[in-house]
Formats: structure tokens, C-alpha cells, sequence
């Protein structure tokens, strides 16, 4: 009881203090620690107010649903955002490295290249520069004689996975206008915007836009087609630039000749494009090439000197040079007489009736309602291949003085079908009417063999009866003399298979690989992508922000 008293009483002493503390406005004083203790009980001891009965408790916003999901939502955007941004820069990266990466999706793989373009890039040993003339956004977009309708891009994209299928090519692109030093280095080249120069140590080819695309009038719609030979043009000097030793086309000049670069370019397309080097000399007054390894005697219409004979002669005797070298004549009826040509050429078992022509008696055996338009057979089997139309018009019989002679062998190239018959200017039309037929000889090769280290190459000389095969009207169509010279010359020079290895297709570019009219056009384009898209994309914006609203 006593205690109890003595508690009371001390609970009314405090309270007094208290009391007369306030009144003279100053607060008990409390230890510094004690605060700081009554403090942390409250922040962490207390307990929060209980709500009164239809009251609603206001909780912290940081603490609620709303802030906790939409907090995690933006984290998980900005999350989104970042990797979609740092994938799209990958990407590009790697697109840029690795060219192949993007989809080829033209309908004719412009933009792939050829088994044959990808295997002569990885066989590149040294370092090689493909420059591109022009402005690099020019070739993107395809302005480059855009007038033609040509598309540029695919030089880029083609020079660009050369260089990806091996580090030892390099790609750079040339601006005129801003590296005026480099075009005049090589100011005789008449380096243009479009031009492409593969270039290595050894030496540099340079590709103008007849090398890479070609045109011509379709004769159905009357319409331009455009066709594409980037692919085996830059594969080409790619490989032509790392070439050890580039085989030399020789064209002998001085006697009038009946073919020229101009009637008969399309052939040196040909042989440029298997990397031969093409080149004329005047043979009375110049010298043979050293490197020469097929010299063209293109239907001379007069004879040769005997200085210029010898000059043919000592290069078909050399015999320490280790690769084939051959002649190649041609001929063309009512030519004229040439004792000196015809002398050396027997010497090869060959003799030329320039005097006559060969005409067909069987009409599907001719073309063009001209019986002197004959259709031939390849006779030799060393020359393998489908040649379906081969086509020798006007040409002079070929007679074989004999088939072995110590060295020297000859052989047919073409013959005719055995209803064949030959043509003078002394024959009678009744003659012609009923003629006396057989098989004819129209083109030859003579060759003798040269061995080193079990090794052989061939010296000999390659006559074709008829001029005519090597014009453009004949290089240039359906028939297959253009495939058969090209097996020919190769094989004749043992540069098949090795040192000229590439001659692909021309890609038609101009074709449609999507076909719609002009409503189907306008409804994908300005109803689908223009206005349906964006309204798909605003409503299920709309319907998630109105979702997460309520959250």
C-alpha cells in the first residue's frame, strides 16, 4: 500500500515539473541517445494506424501495385529497346562484313556468285584491290547509267562477297571528283565513274560497263533487254591480275585481211574473257609477241614474204618453251592464190582449195535457204562437249596430204555430211543440178608434241575453211560455234582447266519476278501499308494503355 502511495506520488512531482517546464517555455531536455531510440521505435516498433469503419487507407505510392507493375514494365521496355537497338547494330556490322548475310532475293541470284567466280576468288594468294570508279552511294542506289536501266548495286554486292570469300581482296571505291590523283595515274585507262580496275602487283585490268552488262533488242516485244556479266567479268580480271604469265592472242596485220577487231569482235570478246591478252602486229615489220601463244592469220588477201614465213616457222620450232603455242588461218573462197602461205601449210599436211566452196545438196543440212550454209559435224573426240548447230558457211575444202608424218599429225575438226559437194567457177549448172557428192573437210588441225618432265605440249597450226565463223553474225546466235572455238582454243593451248577457267551465262536483268496490276499495287501500297498498318499498330497501343490504366 505504501508503494502504491509512493508511485502515485511520484507520477504527480513529474507532472508538476512537466507543467512548470511548459510555462517557462522550456521542454525537458532528453539525452541525445534516448531520441534518437524513441525514434527508431517509432519508425520501426509502431504499428501503423488501423483504418476507422469506412475509412480508406492511403498506403505509400512507392508500395502500391501500380507503381510495382508499371514500374516493371518500363524496366522490361527499356530492356527491349536497348537489345533491339544493339541487335540492329550487330547486324549491320556484320552485314557489312559478311555480305552474304543478306538475302539474295532477284529471281536470277544476281547477286550470289558463280561455283566458278567463288573458287577463283579463294585461290587469290596476293593482295588485290577491286576499285569501284564512282561514288559509293552511286552504286547502292543504282544511279549509275540509270538511263539504261542497269543495276549498278550488283558490281558492289558481287566485288564485295569476292572479298569475303578471302582477305587477300580488298574493295575501295574511287570518287573522281575527290581523288583526281589517282585517275590521272592511270589517265590512259579513262578511269569513269562506272569503271571497276582490279589491280594487283603484277599488273591491273580494267572492266568498262560493255565488259559487265550488255544490251540488245528483243525481236518478240521490241523492247530493250538487259543482260549481266558482272559475275564472270570481275572473276575474270581477279583472275587475270594474279596470273603469273597472261597468254598473248596475237592478230597479223599487213596483207588486207578480210577479218578485223571490228567484224569480228565479238570472238575477241571471247578470248578476252578467257583472259587471253589480245594484241596486232604488222608481221612484215614487227615481231612476234614473246609470250604469243595462238597468232591468227584473219583471211590475208595477198600472200606472205618469205621473211614473214620464217617468222612463223621459228615459233612453232621453239622447242624449249614449256607451253603450246599454235597458228590459227582462216579462209574464204575466190581469195586469191597464195604459193608461199599454201607451201608452208603443206608442210602441216594441209592443203586449201581457195578456189572453190562447199555447198549441201541435201536441204536440212543448210541454213538460211543457202546451200553453201552448211551444217557440220565435230570429228574430233578430243574436244568434248554438246555442240548441236555448227554452222561453216561459205567455206573452201580442206584436203589431208596425210594423217602422220614423223612428227607432225593431222586431223579433221568439222566435216560435212557425205551429201556434200564442192563449187568452182567453172562448174556447170547442170553439175550443180545433179552433183557428185561426198564428205567434206571444212576446218583442220596439224600438231606435232613437245615433252618436258613427262609433260607434253603441242606446236601446230588450226585451219578453218570459212571466215565467216568468226564474224559476230556467227558468234553471236543460237549455234554453237562460239562454245566449240572456245573448247577448241583452250585445249589446243592447255589452258583448259587451269589459267582461263572462267565464261559464264549472261543473266537477263529486266525480267519481272512479281507480276500485279495497278489496283493491286494501290491497295498493298496505300491501303495495307499506309493506312492499315498504322491503325493496327494505334489500336493495340491504344487497348494496352487502357488495359494497364486500370492495373
Amino acid at each position: 500500500m505504501d508503494e502504491k502511495n509512493q508511485n502515485q506520488e511520484n507520477l504527480e512531482t513529474i507532472e508538476e515539473n512537466a507543467r512548470a517546464g511548459t510555462e517557462q517555455g522550456n521542454a525537458p531536455e532528453q539525452e541525445p541517445e534516448v531520441e534518437e531510440a524513441v525514434l527508431q521505435e517509432e519508425l520501426e516498433g509502431k504499428p501503423e494506424p488501423k483504418a476507422q469503419p469506412g475509412q480508406k487507407r492511403k498506403g505509400s505510392f512507392f508500395r502500391g501495385n501500380k507503381f510495382k507493375r508499371g514500374g516493371m514494365a518500363t524496366v522490361m521496355t527499356v530492356v527491349f529497346i536497348a537489345i533491339v537497338v544493339v541487335v540492329n547494330l550487330l547486324v549491320s556490322i556484320l552485314s557489312e562484313r559478311f555480305p552474304s548475310m543478306n538475302v539474295d532475293l532477284t529471281a536470277q541470284k544476281m547477286n550470289t556468285l558463280s561455283e566458278q567466280a567463288a573458287d577463283v576468288a579463294k585461290s587469290i594468294e596476293q593482295e588485290t584491290i577491286i576499285y569501284l570508279i564512282g561514288a559509293e552511294e552511286s552504286y547502292r542506289n543504282d544511279t549509275i547509267y540509270s538511263n539504261y536501266g542497269l543495276q549498278y548495286s550488283q558490281v558492289a554486292n558481287l566485288a564485295e562477297r569476292l572479298a569475303e570469300a578471302n582477305q587477300n581482296i580488298k574493295v575501295e571505291f574511287i570518287e573522281p571528283d575527290t581523288n583526281p590523283e589517282f585517275i590521272s595515274r592511270y589517265a590512259e585507262e579513262n578511269l569513269a565513274t562506272g569503271r571497276v580496275m582490279v589491280k594487283t602487283d603484277k599488273r591491273y585490268k580494267v572492266l568498262t560497263v560493255d565488259d559487265m552488262f550488255s544490251l540488245s533488242q528483243n525481236s518478240t516485244t521490241g523492247g530493250t533487254d538487259m543482260f549481266s556479266k558482272v559475275d564472270s567479268a570481275l572473276a575474270g580480271a581477279l583472275e587475270i591480275a594474279n596470273m603469273d604469265k597472261v597468254p598473248v592472242f596475237t592478230i597479223a596485220t599487213g596483207h588486207g585481211e578480210m577479218l578485223n577487231s571490228t567484224n569480228m569482235a565479238a570472238f575477241l570478246k571471247m578470248m578476252e574473257d578467257q583472259n587471253f591478252q589480245v594484241e596486232e602486229i604488222d608481221l612484215l615489220t614487227e615481231e612476234i609477241p614473246a609470250d604469243t601463244q595462238i597468232l591468227m592469220l584473219p583471211t590475208p588477201t595477198t600472200d606472205y614474204t618469205e621473211e614473214e614465213l620464217a617468222k612463223l616457222r621459228a615459233l612453232l620450232a621453239d622447242q624449249e618453251r614449256q607451253e603450246s603455242v599454235m597458228i590459227l588461218a582462216t579462209f574464204y573462197p575466190n581469195q586469191g592464190n597464195f604459193p608461199n602461205l599454201n607451201s608452208f601449210l603443206e608442210e602441216w599436211g594441209v592443203a586449201v582449195e581457195t578456189g572453190s566452196v562447199v555447198a549441201e545438196s541435201d536441204d536440212s543440212r543448210y541454213l538460211l535457204a543457202n546451200p553453201s550454209y552448211v551444217l557440220v559435224d565435230s570429228a574430233n573426240d578430243a574436244i568434248e562437249g554438246t555442240y548441236s548447230r555448227l554452222v561453216s558457211p561459205a567455206s573452201v575444202p580442206i584436203k589431208l596430204l596425210f594423217s602422220g608424218n614423223g612428227e607432225i599429225g593431222a586431223e579433221a575438226l568439222w566435216t560435212t555430211a557425205s551429201s556434200a559437194y564442192t563449187i568452182t567457177e567453172n562448174t556447170a549448172e547442170e553439175e550443180i543440178e545433179k552433183p557428185v557428192t561426198s564428205q567434206q573437210v571444212v576446218a583442220s588441225m596439224s600438231s606435232s608434241l613437245v615433252q618436258f618432265d613427262n609433260k607434253f605440249y603441242q606446236r601446230g597450226v588450226i585451219v578453218f575453211g570459212s571466215s565467216q565463223v568468226f564474224t559476230d553474225t556467227f558468234m553471236e546466235t543460237a549455234f554453237s560455234n562460239r562454245q566449240y572455238i572456245s573448247d577448241l582454243l583452250r585445249l589446243s593451248t592447255n589452258t583448259d582447266g587451269s589459267s582461263v577457267t572462267v565464261y559464264t551465262e549472261k543473266v537477263q536483268t529486266n525480267t519481272l519476278d512479281v507480276m500485279a496490276t495497278q489496283n493491286t499495287i494501290v491497295v498493298l501500297g496505300l491501303g495495307v501499308f499506309t493506312i492499315g498498318l498504322p491503325l493496327v499498330i494505334l489500336a493495340a497501343g491504344l487497348v494496352i494503355f487502357l488495359k494497364r490504366r486500370h492495373l
